[in-house]
């Protein structure tokens, strides 16, 4: 299962207002990374009546700042009016609108609406494809540079007690080995898969059928460059996606605004009725932001009668000029170890 939408997240970094159609709002009048300031400055707006309340983000390479913020919208446009009408008031000096963030999030304060459950975005589901051995294949594309194939490895024998996943079968794709793990444990001899134009690269295990995106799924999902492999013994697949972008990691862009978009791109995929995020975890090492995210997702094609559970790990890495998002979904059935496989993956996550 390929989520094409991820280019409308990028674009919308630079056009936010676009995401009012899907996403809920609110104001933001201020940042502290004092605690007792926030407090303070949310005491006087309500006594002026002004229902404010304080979120605890963590800003990468600047630590945790208290964000002061009013209302939840239904629109940007909702939002922008509620804070200008502060403004003209002189309740206020400034404000911008910004996402609402979802209900884990860390709030001090109370605001008197609280907010409705996302609907799941429904699309028509494309057909399930049979279980077959699968055929390796040239990948005609110009935009991946093939290396060396791996030495012939056995599959593992298919698991019965787990479904395979939905979505066509990817043609395979030459990879060159890395070290591999101790053959004790099972789906951990991985190969590396590196995009020699514009240079992301992370593991797979070797018995995973996939490759790089052709140029029509380039050019139909308007990326740069990307990837997808996908495992029927296991029912996990992974995708991976870059997209240019000349100030990807640019402090002027909130992290939190660009993570919520790709979220909301990833649950607008085909047969995807739920796409939520568990845990969030920002890391900033060598001007590089890199997020790390824990999903439960349901999918659902043509043919199932009822969805499937999978558990997801994926990161989106702000990289000097582009982001990529690699993300790892499996089942939540299947084998404890593809969990391993997963965190692995992930980890071994590297941008250009």
């Amino acid at each position: 299962m390929k989520f094409s939408p991820f280019l409308i997240v990028v674009l919308l970094l630079l056009a936010v207002s676009a995401y009012g159609q899907t996403a809920r709002f609110t104001v933001q009048l201020e940042a502290s990374p004092a605690l007792d300031v926030a407090q303070e400055k949310v005491k006087k707006l309500r006594e002026s009546g002004v229902e404010a309340y304080i979120v605890r983000s963590e800003v990468p390479g600047k630590g945790t700042f208290y964000r002061v913020r009013v209302g939840i919208f239904d629109s940007l446009a909702e939002a922008k009016k509620f804070g200008a009408d502060l403004q003209n008031q002189r309740k206020i000096r400034d404000f911008y609108a910004a996402p609402y963030e979802r209900p884990q999030a860390d709030l001090i304060g109370t605001v008197k609406e609280q907010p409705k459950p996302v609907e799941p975005v429904k699309v028509q589901p494309k057909p399930v494809v049979k279980e077959i051995a699968p055929v390796k294949t040239e990948v005609k594309t110009a935009n991946i540079a093939a290396t060396n194939p791996p030495a012939a490895t056995a599959k593992p024998a298919p698991n019965p007690g787990v479904e395979s996943i939905p979505g066509k079968a990817a043609v395979s794709t030459p990879v060159k080995p890395v070290t591999p793990a101790t053959p004790a444990t099972p789906g951990l001899n991985l190969v590396r898969f590196q995009d020699a134009t514009v240079g992301f690269s992370f593991e797979r295990p070797q018995a995973w059928e996939g490759g790089p995106l052709d140029s029509k799924e380039i050019q139909d999902q308007k990326v740069n460059a990307g990837a997808f492999f996908k495992s029927y013994q296991d029912s996990a697949f992974i995708n991976a996606i870059w997209n240019n972008l000349e100030k990807a990691n640019s402090p002027e862009n909130d992290n939190d605004l660009i993570v919520e978009l790709i979220i909301k791109s990833m649950a607008s995929g085909d047969g995807t009725e739920q796409m939520l995020e568990t845990a969030r975890k920002v890391v900033s090492e060598n001007g590089v932001i890199k997020t790390y995210i824990d999903l439960n997702a349901r999918f659902k094609t043509q043919g199932q009668d009822a969805p499937l559970d999978f558990l997801g790990k994926a990161v989106i890495v702000r990289a000097g000029k582009g982001i990529l998002l690699v993300v790892t979904f499996y089942s939540k059935n299947g084998p404890p170890h593809v969990s391993g496989l997963a965190d692995r993956i992930i980890a071994s996550v590297q941008a250009p």
